[in-house]
C-alpha cells in the first residue's frame, strides 16, 4: 500500500515503526525539522520536510495515488483540515487521531474511515492490562463488542479442551466465539475438535459484558 503518515510525534513514530515494517510504500510529511531528518535516519520510507494543509506538499507524497492518508500531529484543526485536502485528492482511506474527545462527532461528520482518540486507547489498553495480565491485546470494535488475544495460563480450565465441548459443558458463553488460535508461530482457524493447549494465544470474539468471564476462564 501506499500510505501518508502526516506527523512523526510519540503517536506517529508508532505509526511508521508498524506501516514500514510490513513494507508499505510509506511517505511521511513532518513540520519539525529535526523529528523529519530522525525518521529519515531511522527508517526506509521518504520523508518529507513541509506542512502537510499545503496541497502541493501532499501532492509531492503523491497524494493521488495514495491508498490511506493516516494524521496524527497534536493539533485537531490541522488534521481536520489535511483530512479534507486528502478528500480532496480523491484518498479513499482516510484515518485519524483526535486529540479532544469532543471533536470526535465533527471528524465523524466528514467521512473519515477511523478516527479514535490516543489518549482513549491508552486508558483502554491500561485497563484491559489490570484486568488480567494475560490479555496481549485486543481491540473494540464497536457497538459492544471486542476482541480479545488472550494467553492460556497451565491453570486454565480451557486447557486440554475441545472447542465443540466449551459451550456444551457451559465454559464458554454461547455469545463469544474463538475465532483464531496462535501456537508456536502458527495461526490455527479452529474447528470442533481442535484442543486448546497450555502457553496457546486464543483470539475471541465477545461481548463486552462477557469479559470479565472469558479472561477469569484463561488464567
Amino acid at each position: 500500500m501506499h500510505i501518508i503518515i502526516i506527523g512523526s510525534g510519540k503517536t506517529g513514530k508508532h505509526i511508521i515503526d508498524a506501516a514500514v515494517n510490513d513494507q508499505n510504500e510509506v511517505f511521511v510529511i513532518e513540520k519539525n525539522k529535526e523529528l523529519a531528518d530522525w525518521v529519515a535516519t531511522n527508517y526506509d520510507c521518504v520523508v518529507i520536510h513541509g506542512d502537510a494543509t499545503k496541497v502541493e506538499i501532499l501532492k509531492e507524497a503523491n497524494a493521488e495515488k495514495a491508498d490511506a492518508i493516516i494524521v496524527s500531529t497534536n493539533d485537531d484543526a490541522v488534521n481536520m483540515l489535511v483530512i479534507l485536502l486528502a478528500k480532496q485528492l480523491g484518498i479513499k482511506r482516510l484515518v485519524s487521531s483526535v486529540n479532544n474527545e469532543d471533536h470526535i462527532p465533527v471528524f465523524e461528520q466528514l467521512g473519515i474511515d477511523t478516527v479514535e482518540s490516543p489518549y482513549r486507547l491508552n486508558g483502554k489498553y491500561l485497563y484491559r492490562a489490570v484486568q488480567g495480565g494475560n490479555v496481549k491485546d485486543f481491540l473494540d470494535l464497536g457497538d459492544g463488542i471486542e476482541i480479545l488475544e488472550l494467553l492460556i495460563a497451565p491453570k486454565s480450565v480451557l486447557v486440554d479442551t475441545a472447542i465443540k465441548d466449551l459451550h456444551f459443558e457451559k465454559i464458554l458463553p454461547k455469545e463469544c466465539k474463538i475465532i483464531i488460535i496462535k501456537r508456536n508461530n502458527q495461526i490455527i482457524v479452529p474447528e470442533g475438535d481442535t484442543v486448546i493447549l497450555n502457553h496457546d494465544i486464543i483470539v475471541v470474539l465477545t461481548p463486552k459484558d462477557k469479559i470479565r468471564h472469558i479472561i477469569q476462564i484463561s488464567k
